[in-house]
């Protein structure tokens, strides 16, 4: 194998340049910037010439903070935050007092994790009617407002989802499928 030694690209681009300064022609123009830019790709897939390349830095924090200061944000503003949660409907502790043929089923609190029916019209005790939840599988019976605040969900008898808290103290949730109708579940 021959060597015929390195290629000085700066040099070569600088010649093709005055030669294309120099010239008058449209076509010996276009000729010689198309030499051109055949030489500036071979620089870029040169492996001595990609070596002398400067290698980057990583960012300085000024450098990190003057382009914080610069960036567009796109965060929601309060106000559509306001609308799109008012879009959700909680289960007032009022209208889950009011709550007949449903199932129960509460956090781990001071009744357990346990799970209640509501059944107004067979309770027997005309008494406990109107706000009590009968525990299944047990005999303790418990106020509703006693209740509210440790329910987990509340469901259907077809153990469908009305309302549902991921926390205990988050709000009660109606399920979108119930959003129009949960307030059949209500007692007259």
């Amino acid at each position: 194998m021959v060597d015929l030694g390195k290629t000085n690209y700066k040099k070569e681009i600088q010649q093709l340049n005055t030669l294309l300064d120099s010239c008058d022609e449209k076509v010996e123009r276009s000729i010689i910037h198309s030499m051109t830019r055949s030489t500036q790709i071979a620089r870029l897939m040169d492996p001595d010439e990609i070596k002398k390349q400067p290698v980057k830095k990583p960012p300085t924090e000024e450098a990190i903070n003057k382009v914080c200061e610069n960036h567009i944000s796109h965060k929601i503003s309060k106000k559509r935050k306001k609308v799109r949660a008012s879009v959700r409907i909680g289960l007032t502790e009022d209208e889950f007092t009011r709550l007949d043929k449903v199932f129960i089923r509460t956090f781990d609190s001071e009744f357990g994790p346990a799970e209640f029916v509501i059944d107004r019209k067979a309770e027997k005790c005309s008494k406990h009617q109107y706000a009590r939840a009968i525990e299944l599988g047990g005999t303790r019976r418990i106020l509703l407002h006693q209740l509210f605040p440790y329910v987990r969900n509340v469901r259907t008898q077809t153990n469908d989802v009305i309302a549902k808290r991921k926390h205990i103290h988050k709000p009660l949730f109606v399920e979108f499928a119930f959003k129009t109708c949960y307030k059949a579940f209500l007692y007259k």
